[in-house]
């Protein structure tokens, strides 16, 4: 629930008789189709916690029911408000991302009445978000009335759509929803922008997952999770008559394809539950998503060839870059082809795959994310497509995991050439500021051309200091 609500209720909680929303929308500098809106949930939040709204016509509306639950509605909406803070600007810029694909067109003086901040905030919120659209292919659309549109194909906003979500503070939400039996709906906006509850996702999670579905069952927990979303983005976009657009040839070759079944059955519940007409287009369209999670034994022998192939050439330029034997890693050519057998999925068809620990990785590892950033241009010219950096982000983390495992001792000869005291010392001293080698013998400038390095063993990890 946001702030302007928690202010609507806090406002009429504190009245002892009628106030007329003209008042209400004075007092929080909004305008009356704001408060109009709003009242909607908080009519629903009231008679949640056992209150009424009273609206009487040309006098105004309050609030009706017993005083203990009136103090008690007040004692959490004023603790609320305490601790909801106002939008942040990528907050702000996630906010009216969400409210674009959701409406056919936002004007800004709405958002900048629903952010709290001023119209030349908003617009250089937007200006931000227009380059972020652009990776999407997508196009704002400025009207004479101050309004503003998406312009883009149905799947680039779908694929937009999902991005905010990933980003967004509500997907931590979405996760708990799913996780947590004794998840309890106080009306709560999931994701913001978007005007969805917690209830009503509650019931749609609750829809399929009840389903019992043995291929929504056998999938990883962050696997399903994505299904749920991207479902719930389908959901969304059919309720507001927004149907994606597949090209005939593209159809024919998913006829080809498995997990058609699973799509039309996932459907059908969510058409039974909500009566809805889900076309045949859409369905198509879901069996990609679940074409894009498959593991390697689903693929072709020619696309388990285009995996192997692309992996070892990452491989290898990793190797090149950071001069370690990465072919050599065994676990890390098998992590990465697992990885790239569903991918080249998503490459040949354009899906992204959503990466929640984007944060994490350009805080830990940054430097590895460009390695792998600098090595994906051999997919890009196969595929004839651009890898996003959530894409980036996962080959990172195999990369990572990697040279973690590679942190051995470095075997090493100490060369020196002022006594075996002198030697001794440094020896120690090196031993405490580089703990990450091992002196394994000491030696001088005379000695070490007698010294057999075959005692180093065979580890590519050796060296002379």
């Amino acid at each position: 629930m946001n702030k302007r609500i928690m202010k609507i209720v806090d406002v009429l909680l504190k009245q002892d008789s009628y106030i007329t929303i003209d008042k209400i929308s004075e007092e929080l500098a909004v305008s009356n189709k704001t408060i109009r809106n709003d009242l909607q949930i908080v009519d629903q939040y009231l008679e949640e916690n056992n209150l009424k709204l009273i609206k009487k016509t040309g006098v105004g509306i309050r609030i009706d029911g017993k005083v203990r639950d009136k103090l008690h509605v007040l004692e959490s909406v004023r603790e609320k408000n305490k601790t909801l803070a106002d939008y942040s600007p990528q907050a702000r810029k996630i906010f009216i991302g969400m409210q674009l694909s959701a409406f056919d067109s936002c004007r800004i003086y709405e958002l900048s009445e629903q952010l709290f901040v001023s119209r030349a905030t908003i617009h250089k919120d937007i200006l931000s978000l227009t380059k972020d659209l652009e990776t999407f292919k997508i196009a704002l659309h400025r009207k004479n009335n101050n309004g503003i549109s998406m312009e883009g194909k149905e799947k680039n906003i779908r694929n937009f759509l999902l991005e905010l979500m990933l980003r967004d503070n509500g997907y931590q939400m979405f996760i708990d929803i799913i996780r947590r039996d004794d998840y309890r709906c106080d009306g709560s906006y999931v994701f913001p922008g978007l005007e969805v509850t917690d209830d009503e996702v509650k019931d749609f999670t609750g829809c399929i997952l009840r389903w019992g579905n043995p291929y929504i069952n056998s999938l990883t927990f962050p696997s399903m999770v994505l299904v749920l979303l991207r479902a719930f983005v389908t959901y969304l976009r059919i309720q507001d008559r927004h149907i994606v657009h597949l090209s005939t040839s593209f159809i024919e070759d998913l006829r080809k394809e498995p997990f058609y079944k699973e799509a039309r059955e996932l459907c059908d519940r969510l058409a039974n539950h909500y009566r809805l007409q889900i076309p045949d287009v859409e369905i198509r369209y879901l069996q990609v998503y679940f074409l894009a999670l498959q593991n390697s034994r689903d693929l072709s022998e020619q696309e388990q060839q285009e995996a192997r192939m692309l992996s070892d050439a990452l491989l290898t330029s990793w190797s090149e870059q950071l001069h370690l034997p990465f072919d050599r890693d065994e676990a890390l050519c098998q992590s990465v082809y697992d990885h790239l057998c569903p991918a080249i999925i998503r490459f040949r068809h354009g899906i992204p795959n959503e990466n929640p620990l984007m944060q994490e990785i350009h805080t830990l590892y940054e430097r590895t994310f460009q390695v792998a950033r600098n090595s994906v241009s051999v997919i890009e010219e196969h595929f004839h497509c651009n890898v996003s950096d959530d894409e980036v982000g996962f080959l990172a983390l195999h990369l990572a995991a990697s040279l973690e495992n590679m942190k051995q001792p470095l075997k090493t000869i100490l060369v020196a050439h002022g006594g075996v005291g002198a030697g001794n010392l440094l020896r120690r001293k090196l031993s405490a500021q580089i703990p990450e080698i091992d002196i394994i013998s000491q030696e001088t400038f005379f000695s070490i051309y007698e010294c057999d390095f075959r005692y180093l063993g065979t580890e590519d990890r050796k060296s002379v200091v």
